[in-house]
């Protein structure tokens, strides 16, 4: 049985030097002539120029008040626009509308909308990642904003 063991990890160290050496970098071919331009596409729907999707990764959230930069927020969002906030654990594959509840209590919100950045109140510290969508007043449509994949398939949101 030992000996079964001991041939089975030459043979596995064997295939592995082969497997390293056997490949090499050779020379590229010559690149080859330019194929036929394709067909036109058909036209999609426009884009929206007044919508900006800000995410923050890794941020170290802490108990009370959390400045975060925004240098995006507009003065034009700030007096006729419209924020909103989602939150994620890093890692996880859905995001949570702002404010966020646990239990009864109200556990992270946005506090306070100033020209370049807002605050985030919070009862709890961990690291999360945020995403805002700054929206200008002449965007603001009837789209379920507590909702993020609505809001991101409505304004053509990239992740």
């Amino acid at each position: 049985m030992k000996t079964k063991k001991v041939k089975s990890q030459y043979i596995f160290l064997i295939l592995i030097v082969l497997f390293t050496f056997s490949c090499s970098d050779g020379e590229d071919g010559a690149i080859g002539p330019v194929g036929p331009q394709g067909e036109q596409g058909v036209n999609g729907q426009d884009g929206n120029a007044n919508v900006v999707n800000v995410t923050i990764d890794d941020f170290d959230l802490e108990i009370g008040n959390n400045v975060i930069d925004i240098p995006e927020l507009t003065q034009e969002i700030f007096d006729t626009g419209f924020v909103y906030g989602y939150v994620t654990v890093p890692g996880n594959t859905f995001w949570e509308t702002l404010p966020l509840s646990l239990a009864t209590d109200v556990a992270l919100e946005i506090d306070r909308i100033e020209v370049g950045q807002l605050t985030l109140r919070s009862t709890f510290a961990q690291n999360l990642r945020f995403r805002f969508i700054l929206v200008e007043s002449s965007n603001v449509n009837s789209v379920d904003f507590s909702n993020f994949l609505e809001v991101k398939e409505y304004y053509n949101l990239k992740n």
